[in-house]
């Protein structure tokens, strides 16, 4: 019993540097594409240093509940891989050390990771979209996310060239010029006298509010060019897409709490509405912190191996594993879309199939170094099975 502790210790300590470095290399790479927007609210925008931190904080729960999971399975190939390169694992099963035994700190380590991505998933991330959203929203009354600076043409919004000849503030503009492509068919450029810029703390709606103004729609031929006049008009301004990408129609959806959500869910079935979104939702929520224990369950098996594979091999077979599960996932969250797969079976599917797959290589690969369990078997059944030998 002692020396199980002291193993199961030793394994786990294993566990730890390769984790923890992976997991701050995974984050950092995530937030690289990130970097030139901040930088850009930094330096040309006019953003304080400590909303661009503020920044970063709301978004970091976002990347956790990616990288952790992601992080498991490389520190359990990695240090697999490590003791077998070392044949520390040749020297365990000699000990008649089972792969069950060498299993038990991992799945520890595991549990661990999927309280933390769980916390993150359900508790954390949802409150973070929001206040990622309400922070935006400030950042644009401050003027710094809209980037509109006088005698300048801004390109902030996707789609769209705006330039404005004066400005006192966003309440006193004067001059106004905007070019809309976003719709690559029907593009128009609008004039305006003056303008305003008007913000929804409710609905978190920014629209541009103009007077005295045109909208040009560019000719699709020679021959025709339309010019409509209005005295009053408004055009939406998406802020959230203007720093981060899109996020598609459950945007609303990953900002609300997890309670709420499960009470939406029973309220749109008892009205017989669609529960597409917020039970996506919800089961994203749950399905990915559970990877965690798949991956820790997976990981030992294919890290167990005869040829000495050093730390970049274990990096490559996760993101490997890694691809796979999200090909899975993104291929059941497209059907149950098109309403081939309910929601449930989109997101708990992949996790079982893992599973499967990780059931079959820990059952193989203890075949091939636990000969006791073999040998008890066969006396159990008062035989010897053919090519077991000793045993260990």
């Amino acid at each position: 019993m002692v020396r199980v502790r002291i193993l199961d210790r030793y394994i786990f300590r294993e566990l730890v540097a390769p984790f923890f470095l992976s997991m701050a290399a995974l984050t950092l790479v995530m937030l690289l594409q990130k970097m030139v927007r901040l930088a850009e609210l930094v330096v040309s925008k006019g953003a304080t240093l400590w909303s661009t931190i503020k920044l970063l904080l709301y978004i970091m729960p976002g990347f956790l509940v990616i990288t952790i999971p992601m992080s498991l399975l490389v520190a359990a190939l990695t240090a697999f891989m490590r003791l077998s390169s070392d044949a520390e694992v040749t020297a365990m099963k000699a000990s008649c050390v089972s792969l069950y035994d060498m299993l038990r700190p991992v799945m520890v380590f595991a549990l661990l990771s999927f309280a933390a991505t769980a916390v993150t998933s359900v508790a954390v991330l949802p409150d973070a979209n929001h206040a990622l959203k309400v922070h935006l929203f400030d950042m644009v009354k401050s003027r710094a996310m809209v980037g509109i600076e006088p005698g300048v043409f801004t390109s902030t919004f996707d789609g769209m060239i705006v330039y404005v000849d004066k400005m006192k503030s966003l309440d006193n503009m004067e001059g106004i010029f905007i070019s809309d492509e976003r719709s690559a068919r029907d593009p128009y450029v609008i004039t305006a006298r003056r303008g305003k810029l008007m913000a929804d703390p409710e609905s978190f709606n920014v629209t541009l509010a103009m007077e005295e103004g045109s909208v040009h729609t560019v000719p699709r031929d020679d021959r025709s060019y339309t010019v409509t006049a209005f005295d009053t008009g408004k055009l939406y301004l998406d802020i959230n897409h203007a720093l981060l990408p899109k996020r598609g129609q459950l945007r609303d959806f990953n900002e609300t709490p997890t309670l709420e959500l499960v009470r939406i869910v029973k309220r749109n079935k008892a009205e017989g509405r669609s529960v597409l979104d917020p039970e996506s939702e919800l089961h994203k929520r749950f399905s990915i912190p559970v990877a965690c224990l798949v991956f820790g369950l997976i990981g030992v098996p294919l890290g167990i191996r005869r040829s000495r594979s050093g730390k970049s091999a274990g990096i490559a077979v996760a993101l490997g594993v890694f691809l796979v599960y999200y090909m899975l996932l993104g291929t059941g969250k497209n059907l149950a879309e098109a309403r081939t797969f309910s929601p449930a079976a989109a997101y708990w599917v992949p996790n079982g199939l893992m599973l499967l797959a990780a059931a079959l290589f820990v059952v193989l690969k203890a075949r091939e170094i636990d000969l006791g369990i073999a040998h008890r078997i066969a006396r159990l059944f008062g035989g010897r099975p053919k090519g077991t030998g000793n045993p260990a």
